[in-house]
């Protein structure tokens, strides 16, 4: 499975569009939202494969939805850290590439205690450096989603973690909830559980199980975002 996904590991995967079922001529059009995933490796690593080892949560959640989904997705990539081993780009600098959309999903956080130097090579970021980027990112975000007319509350963040970086897990997604429950942010920070050994590839990455979860835990946030 690891060695399987390791060919989309590098890859820039941006402004790729996935419909919610197999595209065929005999398929509907999707009748439900449409949805961008900005994301990382827990994102792009996978794709719409409906049975496959190799389906994406964010895959699920579309079929389960009838959405369309289209991902902004890099391996290694946050919102302090360029992916793709620096040389790839931030969730900063993917704004642009945000269109008018019913709901954003901001899956990530867990690269964020690193950003990277003007040589391209990671460096760990002290805890207030992590801070100040993520809490920046979030602030050009809602600028960006105001100008758009997305409604603020139709941006989900989530920040999936297994087992591994725990400790430093907590604390990233204390920012993220911190800033997204910011009176004037207005984000919808939707929490989820420690994803056990048993859900995960590597104690980081969801498999069928995690990335089932992780599509169920979405689909009722946005069934209940106002």
């Amino acid at each position: 499975m690891l060695r399987a996904l390791a060919l989309s590991v590098a890859a820039v995967v941006t402004s790729t569009v996935v419909l919610a079922a197999p595209a065929n001529a005999a398929d509907p059009a999707p009748t439900g939202p449409s949805i961008i995933v900005v994301g990382d490796s827990i994102t792009s690593w996978f794709r719409d494969e409906p049975g496959s080892v190799s389906d994406g949560w964010w895959a699920m959640l579309g079929r389960e939805l009838s959405a369309s989904v289209r991902t902004l997705a890099e391996a290694g990539s946050g919102m302090n850290v360029r992916g793709n081993k620096c040389l790839g780009t931030t969730y900063g600098q993917r704004l642009q590439a945000l269109t008018k959309v019913d709901y954003v999903i901001i899956q990530g956080g867990r690269n964020d205690m690193y950003g990277c130097t003007s040589t391209n090579t990671k460096k760990t970021l002290t805890k207030a450096q992590q801070k100040k980027g993520i809490g920046a990112y979030l602030d050009r975000l809602g600028a960006r989603v105001d100008a758009l007319g997305i409604p603020r509350s139709h941006v989900l963040l989530v920040s999936p973690w297994g087992k591994a970086d725990r400790k430093r897990g907590y604390r990233i997604q204390g920012y993220m909830r911190l800033f997204a429950n910011r009176k004037h942010e207005g984000f919808t920070y939707v929490e989820t559980r420690t994803l056990p050994s048993r859900m995960t590839l590597d104690d980081k990455h969801p498999n069928r199980e995690g990335a089932a979860y992780l599509a169920e835990t979405m689909r009722r946030a946005i069934a209940s975002a106002p």
